[in-house]
Order: structure tokens, then C-alpha cells, then sequence
């Protein structure tokens, strides 16, 4: 009762803001605290001493339909103390926490996956294709029956929940981390992205005014703010290093078309999303999409393949494992470049608003069961990634250097 009346005289002492709902927010602090979310509802007090957190609690206050993930008391032991001592880093931890919309007729099952946006837009730490677009969070109801937040070191499962007023509270067990590069979500997700890493780690490309070449995995760890990646898994990229890729070598223009038929540039689409128009990959083919009762497929050309692990998100994108490579190498460089203008042209009128609901995929509950991978966000010990990714990474680690030698002096459109 104590901290109850400490919390509410906290927030009572903070600079009244213009839009905030007082009383909603002070049901909503004691209902935090009664629930168990002490630390949670410590944090949120504080927020109202910056800008940037007095924003968050106004849209939160604001009567729309909201979600928020709640992490237990027990959760906040683990954040370092230079988060918790410095109230923009917690804003941006607590903004990632809340995901607008209304949810409550939506359930799926892995791989399907449920996407909400968040209200985190620092541009220090989400590098969309949009200033002030607004960073994904998925998550899904795993074979345990327990919703997961995906994307994690170990995902966040889904204990309890509640409400008040437009407010849905999911109480989870783990504080939520926000995307980050690629490389990071290589480390994380070794099970399904070991071997595509080293193969873009070792074919460069010369980007003009850079002074030089730049490994393809650079380019997408951090050169593109949005887009979308179709990354081949382990063993599409082994079967196919033993057949057709190998002829690419003395190829340049095709082994460039075939990579870029495997990018969106420009534009973050999650899986929710690709199935409501074809889109046009960065060689400027067309990405054609198709959802059935087996599953969600990704065409180019004459080939298709599925996705076996919808939205790995990062900082300034999504990636989505597939377990075929597009052996496309057809392009069409003035598609491309009007895909590009398009994509830019829509990032430049994105309005700062809180979105609704991004979506959910659909596909029968049965997908999941031969989906390849372990789902995104569970992090095996580094044996397992040893034993999975070894002897196979060594021979496309040395695959990927002869390429290399035939693709340095191409240039990324």
C-alpha cells in the first residue's frame, strides 16, 4: 500500500503535460502495482521527467487500444544499471514494451506470427526506411501453449494477463531487447542463418564514392535503412552450392541479379504484408506471393520457395529465412530503379503517428511442424551452433572466396 501511494505521489509531483490523461494514468500505475509490476510501474513515473517519455505516456493515456507486455519484478533484476539509471534509455526499453492496437481477436500459432508496432522511434536505435517509423514486435503461441515475444536471446514468454481501460497487460518474464543488425540476429539465430553469414561476409561489391569494396553482409548490417531480405537456410544454400550456384562463378551480372532477387530495397515488409501485392526486388523482378494451407511461398522467375521463418527483425530491417534459393538471374534494372523511387518517395511523406495492428500470417497450424529452424529468437549453446554450422560453413566459407574473386568490381543498384 505504501509504494502503491509513493508511486501515484510520484507521478502526481511531475510537471503536468499538456494531453495526459492524470487519472487514467494513476489507475493505471496502481493496477501495475497491485498486479506484481512494481519495478514497471517505478519505471513508468520516471518517464514523465523527459520529452521523449511524456510522449509515451500521453499516446498510452490517450484512449486508443493498446497492448503492453509487462516484465516482472523479478524480470528488471537483470537490466544493467546504466539502463536503469538513465530515463532515455528506459524510455526507449518501456516503448518497445507497448504495441498499438486492439489484439483480442488475434491468436496464432508458430510460424504464423502476430506483428504490432511499437511505440519505439528513436532514430538512434531504429534505422527504418522512415524518420519516425515505428520498430516491430512479433510474437506467437509456441508448441508449449505459452505466447512468445520472438526475436530475443531467449524469447519472453507470456505468464498472465489483465487489463485497464484500453490498456491489455501481458505479464512476461524477461525485459524485451529491440532489434538489433544483422549480425547480431546471425549470433541469436545460429540455427538457421550459419552458413548464409559467411557466404555474404565473403563477396564484396564496389558501392560508388566508398573508396573501395563492401562485403554484401556489410551492406545489409547497417548500408540500407529498410528493406526486406530472403535469406536461403543452411541446407538450401548447401544443396545448391552443389549445383547451379557453382556456374555463377564466372558469371558476374547473374550471381549480382541472383542476390538482388533476394532483396526488397527500400521497403520493411513483414510477413503479415507480402501476401497483399507482388513486389519487385531490388534487380527488379517480380516477387510473387502465395499463402496456402501448406504455407507462405516466395516466388522469382521459375523458382519458389517457402518461409520457414517469418520476420527476424532488426534495426533497419526484417529478414525471412526461406528454404530455397531464387535462382533468378534475371533483372531489370529500370524496374529497380522505380521500385527504389517508389520506396523512397513512401518514406519520405511516413507520418510520426501510432499505427494500428501490422497484421498476422495465417497459414494452417500443421506448418509449423516441419518449419526449419528452431523459430527466431532461441539461442542454442555454442556447441550446437558449432556441430550444426561447422563443416558445412568451412565449405561455403571457401565457396564463397572464389565468388568473391568474380564478383569484386560489380556495382549495388
Amino acid at each position: 500500500m505504501m509504494r502503491l501511494l509513493a508511486t501515484a505521489a510520484l507521478l502526481a509531483s511531475t510537471p503536468s503535460v499538456f494531453g495526459q490523461n492524470f487519472t487514467f494514468l494513476s489507475g493505471l500505475l496502481q493496477t501495475l502495482t497491485s498486479s506484481g509490476h512494481t519495478q514497471l510501474a517505478s519505471v513508468a513515473t520516471k518517464l514523465n521527467s523527459t520529452t521523449a517519455g511524456q510522449a509515451v505516456l500521453t499516446q498510452l493515456s490517450s484512449g486508443s487500444p493498446f497492448v503492453l507486455f509487462a516484465p516482472t519484478d523479478n524480470a528488471f533484476i537483470s537490466v544493467p544499471s546504466n539502463v536503469t539509471s538513465d530515463v532515455g534509455a528506459l524510455t526507449d526499453v518501456i516503448s518497445y514494451h507497448i504495441a498499438s492496437g486492439n489484439f483480442t481477436d488475434i491468436s496464432t500459432t508458430y510460424p504464423n506470427v502476430t506483428l504490432g508496432n511499437t511505440l519505439l522511434n528513436n532514430p538512434q536505435v531504429v534505422q527504418l526506411e522512415a524518420l519516425g517509423q515505428p520498430q516491430a514486435l512479433a510474437w506467437a503461441t509456441r508448441e508449449d501453449g505459452k505466447v512468445h515475444v520472438l526475436n530475443q536471446l531467449n524469447d519472453a514468454t507470456v505468464s498472465n494477463t489483465t487489463s485497464f481501460g484500453n490498456v491489455t497487460i501481458h505479464t512476461i518474464d524477461r525485459v524485451l531487447g529491440f532489434p538489433g543488425s544483422l549480425a547480431q540476429a546471425v549470433e541469436l539465430d545460429n540455427t538457421a542463418l550459419a552458413l548464409v553469414a559467411p557466404l555474404l561476409h565473403n563477396i564484396s561489391l564496389s558501392v560508388p564514392n566508398a573508396g573501395g569494396s563492401t562485403p554484401l553482409f556489410d551492406i545489409l548490417n547497417g548500408g540500407l535503412h529498410g528493406f526486406t531480405f530472403f535469406a536461403p537456410n543452411d541446407a538450401a544454400i548447401t544443396q545448391t552450392l552443389a549445383g547451379r550456384l557453382v556456374n555463377l562463378v564466372t558469371n558476374q551480372t547473374a550471381a549480382l541479379a541472383v542476390f538482388q532477387n533476394h532483396l526488397i530495397n527500400g521497403s520493411t515488409v513483414y510477413s503479415p504484408l507480402l501476401s497483399n501485392a507482388n513486389r519487385t526486388s531490388a534487380a527488379g523482378e517480380t516477387l510473387r506471393f502465395v499463402l496456402n494451407a501448406t504455407g507462405h511461398y516466395v516466388s522469382c522467375g521459375a523458382v519458389t520457395a517457402r518461409i520457414v521463418q517469418p520476420d527476424v527483425l532488426l534495426a533497419n530491417g526484417v529478414v525471412h529465412v526461406i528454404d530455397g534459393v531464387l535462382l533468378d538471374t534475371a533483372s531489370d534494372p529500370e524496374a529497380a530503379s522505380a521500385a527504389a523511387a517508389s520506396a523512397s518517395a513512401s518514406a519520405a511523406s511516413h507520418t510520426a503517428t501510432a499505427p494500428g495492428p501490422i497484421g498476422f500470417s495465417a497459414t494452417a497450424t500443421g506448418a509449423g511442424t516441419t518449419a526449419t529452424g528452431t523459430g527466431t529468437g532461441t539461442r542454442q549453446s555454442n556447441a550446437a551452433r558449432k556441430s550444426k554450422g561447422g563443416h558445412g560453413a568451412k565449405h561455403v566459407f571457401k565457396m564463397a572466396v572464389a565468388l568473391a574473386g568474380a564478383l569484386v568490381g560489380m556495382v549495388v543498384i
